[in-house]
């Protein structure tokens, strides 16, 4: 089953009120009630939130687990170390992206946005799995 199969009444609720779908948390919102930098769909830039959004709805519908604690404290990495980030639970190796570390906030890691750092970038991004680019440990 597809994400939009199993969530097809909440976007049909979400679109007939004249929003856009977000992912917050592991929960569908309308994108107009949420901030870019807290929805899983957020690039950067409209485009790439319409390429995560359609790439998310036609995905397969995983069951969430039960979150467990992170072997990252991701509390205390530093600002621009190197990560390794995706948003597909069974991503080859190939299809991880570098990224620099922004912040940790409400369980997800945030990165700057295309490769960009804090000295060069304000537009931040956030990731279902991410690990430290060295040691290549998960957050998941």
């Amino acid at each position: 089953m597809l994400n939009r199969e199993k969530y097809a009444k909440e976007i049909i609720e979400i679109a007939c009120n004249g929003g856009n779908i977000a992912v917050v948390n592991g929960k569908l919102e309308n994108c107009r009630k949420t901030q870019c930098n807290e929805c899983n769909f957020n690039g950067g830039t409209i485009r790439d939130c319409d390429i995560k959004t359609r790439k998310w709805a036609n995905s397969e519908y995983v069951e969430p687990i039960e979150p467990i604690e992170p072997p990252v404290d991701w509390s205390k990495v530093p600002v621009d170390t190197p990560v390794l980030v995706t948003d597909r639970k069974d991503a080859a190796e190939s299809e991880w992206e570098k990224r620099y570390f922004a912040k940790y906030e409400n369980g997800m890691v945030y990165t700057w946005a295309n490769g960009a750092t804090s000295w060069s970038g304000e537009i931040v991004s956030s990731w279902m799995y991410a690990k430290l680019a060295e040691s290549e440990e998960s957050h998941d």
